[in-house]
């Protein structure tokens, strides 16, 4: 059979199609996974129901001739070498190439780098700005509990997060290559009272873990 969303053909038995990655069911059709919540109330207001999102599984990116590639439908960022402007967009196709939406001029990368901010109950943490800083360069912000994938070309980046000007997390080295290419880290904000923020800074952790790891990717 094939995928109904790309086309591709899903061999007999397999629960994901190996080219986007959309979960299938024997019939061929998308098995939508929904994140359990509440029964609905049948008295309740139809039009104060929450629509529960797709979880998408995670995808173990391909590599062609040096270059990283991801499935229709994938969340990226990416800084663009030409017009400098950092921009997150969608995978909208196959090829290996990911436009800027400002310029539209498209580059293949060699490799991907997942962070999670993971959430914080504490307000003023919660709506603190943070941003991604690779290479000394302000990679756009992250919220509280969002994952963002930004591409990297091939050779050694220096990845932390903080601000430009304000206090940082602990930085590490990476080396995008053929056989390094998929780099994953968490970034927490840690609650240690009101009185850690603003005098004294946001205690952060920043460590890397599983790919596996980063939710909503």
């Amino acid at each position: 059979m094939n995928c109904v969303k790309c086309g591709s053909v899903v061999a007999d038995g397999a629960n994901f199609c190996m080219t986007c990655g959309t979960p299938v069911t024997s019939a061929g059709h998308p098995a939508v996974q929904t994140a359990p919540g509440p029964a609905p109330d049948p008295q309740a207001d139809p039009s104060s129901r929450q629509i529960q999102a797709p979880v998408l599984p995670y995808y173990q990116p391909v590599m062609e001739g040096g270059n990283i590639t991801l499935p229709v439908s994938r969340k990226f960022r990416v800084r663009c070498p030409d017009c400098g402007r950092v921009s997150d967009d969608i995978k909208r196709d196959q090829t290996v190439g990911f436009p800027c939406p400002v310029c539209k001029k498209a580059y293949a990368y060699a490799g991907q780098l997942l962070i999670y901010r993971m959430g914080c109950f504490y307000p003023l943490y919660a709506a603190a700005p943070m941003s991604v800083i690779v290479d000394g360069i302000d990679y756009g912000r992250i919220t509280n509990q969002e994952s963002v994938r930004i591409m990297l070309s091939a050779g050694p980046h220096v990845v932390c997060c903080g601000g430009i000007n304000t206090k940082k997390s602990d930085a590490f080295q990476i080396v995008v290559s053929p056989e390094t290419n998929n780099f994953a880290f968490k970034l927490n904000l840690v609650y240690h009272g009101p009185w850690s923020y603003p005098g004294r800074g946001i205690p952060m952790e920043f460590t890397q873990c599983a790919p596996e790891e980063i939710p909503n990717i």
